[in-house]
């Protein structure tokens, strides 16, 4: 094995554990980890055995391994792109929920001060 290699592998396994690490959500956390495990695995294979990763190109119908790196890295970003989407999304929803309440709790606090307060336009006072 070329040193090359080992280093692409450090490369994978690092990146799949820092994924794994940052990734929120405890409902999903094992799935997320099932997921970084079999790329780990498929990485590390292809970067062992490239030639198998030719091999399942050609069972795809596609001309070299490198070409379907390529197409599934695509797919991939695409996939990341919609979830940071509708993470934003879902993080917007919650932020304009989380004003929206204030602000209610802020005019219902100067009301009940308002009213408290006894008015200094009617002239009750001597």
């Amino acid at each position: 094995m070329f040193f090359f290699q080992f280093l692409l592998i450090a490369g994978v396994i690092g990146a799949a554990a820092y994924a794994v690490k940052i990734l929120p959500g405890e409902r999903s956390l094992a799935l997320k980890r099932i997921f970084a495990l079999l790329f780990v695995l498929a990485a590390v294979l292809a970067i062992i055995f490239p030639g198998m990763l030719t091999s399942v190109a050609h069972f795809f119908g596609i001309g070299r391994g490198a070409d379907l790196l390529l197409y599934v890295f695509i797919i991939m970003v695409l996939v990341f792109a919609v979830a940071t989407i509708r993470a934003k999304a879902r993080s917007d929803a919650r932020v304009t929920e989380l004003a929206r309440a204030v602000a209610l709790m802020d005019a219902r606090l100067t009301e009940n001060m308002n009213i408290s307060k006894p008015s200094e336009t009617t002239g009750d006072h001597i």
